[in-house]
């Protein structure tokens, strides 16, 4: 790729204030267009309609594509992580990075809270944690910005370190490790692997990295690290829906959903603990907290109420969702449990388990959706309805009275299970 063409797209970039685009759908007025393809589509055949409805330029990678304003460059999507990280090297702030199996946004947005109190903040959006994401994401960093603070994701091996030498974080966090991502990983200690890439980078790049020190997986992979070890308070779980803690005879009434989230949370008070912020000023400021869209939301529909935690689900997640239903749910209560996606040769011997823990548990209500349940589903003894898509379990659902009752919604993204709320 020409160093030339790297050059000029950074200036024209410095003159627009970094405002880049991805989307000829949205608003692309004033920005730096940038032709990214995907399975289903190819940006460079947006090029002349971006410039039409103002982009002030075009990055494209298809070779016919010429014009005024126009550069033409071998990769489009490398070159958006070059000049990520041009613009990342701008900056000389604590930048936060986020991975783990579970509670990777949560704990992001509780972060957040938390530090803006006290900071001006920065955080990726709740979907910017991929190679894609990610570089748009710090282009879109404000350069009065205090603290960055970013969510990385992956579902492959050395996903993760391509991520964080775009970020260049100071502090790592690697909230877990679980079952996810099974078909890229391969195995549960090839999801452990992905996750300690984090602390092998942070390791070779002088970065702190906050370290639960009640998992003994995590202590283990981070040992070489210079770690800051949590939790740091000792919180009493009052209330589950929602999530009620206690603390030094004050109590706090968070808006998420489930004990599980009391881990996001103790990260949250480290991190503010780190960046002088009190543990009252902190918790304060995570009651303000709304959970992002399908994730440990509490939504009441007339007179029954949904524990919605669908944005996505493994094996590890939905333990944790079930635990934590049941035991603060009374009754009656049901479950609407979508299938687990991407587990591999994992799949059917993990839905085997979920049927079998549900089958032992009291519950009015059983309901399954999706062909990886139906597998596995034989002659049971217990009492449960299997539906091929949520659109059929929704239009079932809706035909009932479940007057009074508390059902938890969860699946994996591509099941939308919070289509039984339509």
């Amino acid at each position: 790729m020409p160093k030339d063409n790297i050059s000029n797209i950074f200036t024209k970039l410095e003159k627009c204030s970094f405002k880049v685009s991805k989307d000829t759908r949205k608003d692309v007025s004033g920005s730096i267009y940038f032709a990214l393809k995907g399975g289903q589509f190819d940006g460079n055949a947006f090029v002349h309609e971006a410039l039409e409805k103002g982009a002030v330029g075009a990055v494209a990678d298809d070779p016919k594509i010429t014009g005024e304003n126009i550069y033409l460059v071998d990769n489009v999507l490398e070159t958006l992580q070059i000049v990520a990280r041009m613009y990342r090297d701008l900056f000389s702030i604590p930048i936060i990075v986020i991975g783990g199996s579970n509670g990777k946004t949560t704990s992001k947005g509780l972060i957040k809270e938390v530090l803006e109190t006290k900071y001006k903040v920065h955080s990726s959006e709740e979907s910017l944690n991929n190679h894609f994401g990610v570089p748009l994401s710090i282009l879109s960093m404000d350069r009065e910005t205090d603290i960055g603070i970013f969510e990385i994701g992956a579902n492959h091996p050395r996903e993760h370190t391509t991520l964080l030498n775009l970020l260049n974080p100071t502090i790592v966090v690697v909230t877990n490790n679980g079952m996810d991502h099974l078909e890229g990983f391969g195995s549960p200690s090839g999801a452990r692997e992905a996750n300690k890439e984090i602390y092998n980078w942070a390791s070779s790049h002088s970065a702190t990295a906050f370290v639960d020190k009640n998992q003994p997986d995590l202590m283990k992979d981070s040992k070489n690290l210079e770690r800051i070890k949590y939790p740091l308070y000792k919180l009493e779980i009052t209330n589950s829906t929602p999530l009620t803690i206690q603390f030094e005879g004050k109590q706090y009434i968070t808006k998420l959903t489930g004990d599980y989230n009391v881990e996001n949370i103790q990260l949250a008070l480290s991190v503010g603990a780190h960046f002088k912020i009190e543990a009252d000023q902190a918790l304060n400021a995570i009651c303000e907290y709304v959970p992002a869209s399908k994730r440990s939301q509490f939504v009441k529909k007339g007179n029954v109420g949904f524990v919605v935690d669908c944005y996505n689900a493994n094996p590890s997640s939905v333990e944790l969702s079930l635990d934590s239903f049941l035991k603060s749910t009374g009754h009656p209560r049901g479950v609407i449990l979508g299938d687990m996606l991407e587990l591999g040769s994992y799949s059917d011997q993990e839905h085997k388990k979920v049927v079998e823990y549900i089958s032992k548990q009291n519950l009015e209500s059983v309901v399954f959706i999706g062909s990886n349940f139906k597998k596995i589903l034989g002659n049971e003894s217990f009492k449960y309805l299997w539906f091929s898509d949520s659109d059929k379990a929704r239009k079932w659902f809706s035909s009932q009275n479940f007057d009074g009752y508390t059902f938890l919604l969860k699946g994996s993204r591509g099941v939308a299970v919070e289509k039984i709320l339509e």
